[in-house]
């Protein structure tokens, strides 16, 4: 243990006992050492006392200079300040080499002050600060896991870094979140076509037209010269109505992050300089990926990110090695705070599309009247509505007995019900009424707080 010799005034002479307030040997005699035995002197780190000696002071003895300090105002007055939890000894010798003071410095962080601010910055709760063995033990409850860490941090800034902490602090909310998710997708499509075909049966004559696929047409066909000409007027109008809903839903822990894919995930391979193969997986399908966080018992943070991938291999394109499809993807990605079984769109869409093509004979074409006879009108619209909602709830885990599921109660027609009825299942409804998987609240999933 390294000992600090602290000076005195200029007037005061200044020295050093290197071997520890001991008398120096002599041929045949035993050392004899000093013990601390006064009455110990207790701070707070960053507080400082003044002791007042019976007898002047000659030299001082501290031992951990990094604990605490002290400065001589007088030969009688010292003043000794904590600068960091621990414990040191201090000794004070007298100009007769006596030993006047032989005591223990002890600094502690001052717990009241740090309980104070801790309940300033959060006054829900039942929680206290206590010291143990130079390290600060935080126990209680309270609301949320960010009212720990705000209670942490609070605690640290003030009692230094060099200061260990126990964080035992309970939480009194469930930290589990279901999170229910609703992507709807209606799709409105109108197409008309309306135009001529014109062909040449025999001989010179014209031919040409937009044919329309599917449609209903009027022909005849009639001599001109010595040509056989024949024309057929074709008409469709078609109409096409697209729906999609997609309702996943997941569990978290409060701060963890959870993903869910309903789907699959489509291969294809690519290349590389060298003329290297990879199979690449592309994932398709419901895919929701999100973190909960709960701030109070009835907020919830979410980071949200959800899409729904579809392949088109109508539209995609082909290489000399496979089919790749075109991915249609619905997607949104954001961050929102709402109350427990309190639902948010966080994403909408409409769209509205117009797209008219004339195709005609030149100089025909524009005759007022028989100028239709040699040109095909084709129009389009389309109409698309999306919306992605979710309704987030605190949930807590219950018995097995109170969840249901689809296929509860449910067996496999026989052959006599499946001939005769057509039926696929045996299964009947739950005491409670059909299962819903969309349910959570005792007939799925977990069970609401």
């Amino acid at each position: 243990m390294s000992l600090r010799t602290l000076p005195l005034r200029p007037h005061l002479s200044l020295f050093c006992l290197l071997l520890g307030l001991v008398a120096m040997p002599t041929s045949g005699r035993a050392q004899t050492t000093i013990e601390s035995t006064g009455q110990p002197v207790k701070l707070f780190s960053g507080e400082g006392k003044l002791i007042k000696l019976d007898s002047p002071s000659e030299t001082v003895f501290l031992a951990n200079p990094e604990i605490a300090d002290v400065e001589i105002k007088s030969p009688n007055l010292l003043y000794i300040y904590g600068k960091s939890m621990g414990e040191t000894t201090m000794f004070v010798i007298n100009d007769a080499e006596e030993v006047t003071v032989a005591s223990a410095i002890k600094v502690s962080t001052n717990v009241q002050a740090l309980n104070g601010a801790a309940h300033a910055a959060v006054r829900d709760g039942k929680f206290s600060v206590s010291e143990v063995d130079g390290a600060l033990i935080l126990t209680g409850r309270v609301g949320t896991v960010r009212d720990a860490q705000r209670i942490e941090d609070v605690v640290r800034t003030l009692a230094g870094s060099e200061v260990p902490i126990v964080n035992s602090l309970s939480i009194d909310t469930p930290a589990q979140v279901n999170l229910q998710v609703k992507i709807a997708e209606v799709s409105r499509t109108v197409t008309e076509n309306l135009g001529t075909n014109w062909t040449s049966i025999s001989g010179a004559g014209l031919s040409g037209g937009a044919s329309t696929a599917a449609a209903y047409a009027f022909a005849s066909s009639f001599r001109v010269g010595n040509s056989l000409q024949s024309v057929s007027l074709e008409a469709l109008r078609k109409e096409g109505l697209v729906t999609i809903l997609s309702e996943p839903n997941l569990t978290a822990r409060s701060g963890d992050k959870a993903s869910f894919l309903a789907g699959g995930r489509f291969p294809y391979q690519t290349t590389t300089g060298e003329d290297e193969t990879n199979v690449v997986f592309e994932p398709f399908g419901v895919e929701l990926d999100f973190e909960p966080e709960v701030l109070r018992s009835n907020k919830i943070k979410l980071v949200v990110n959800t899409k729904i991938r579809e392949l088109d291999f109508s539209s995609g394109s082909t290489t000399n090695i496979q089919n790749l499809p075109l991915i249609l993807e619905r997607s949104a990605a954001t961050t929102i705070e709402v109350g427990s079984g309190q639902s948010f769109a966080i994403a909408g869409l409409f769209k509205a599309t117009s797209q008219q093509d004339v195709n005609k004979v030149p100089g025909l074409g524009e005759i007022p009247l028989l100028g239709a006879l040699f040109r095909s009108t084709s129009f389009q619209t389309g109409e698309t509505e999306l919306v992605i909602i979710v309704t987030p709830y605190i949930v807590e885990p219950g018995a097995p007995q109170k969840f249901k599921t689809p296929l509860d109660k449910f067996a496999p027609a026989d052959q006599l019900s499946r001939y005769t009825n057509g039926d696929f299942s045996l299964g009947r409804k739950v005491e409670n009424g059909q299962v819903s998987v969309k349910g959570i609240n005792g007939k799925a999933g977990l069970l609401l707080q």
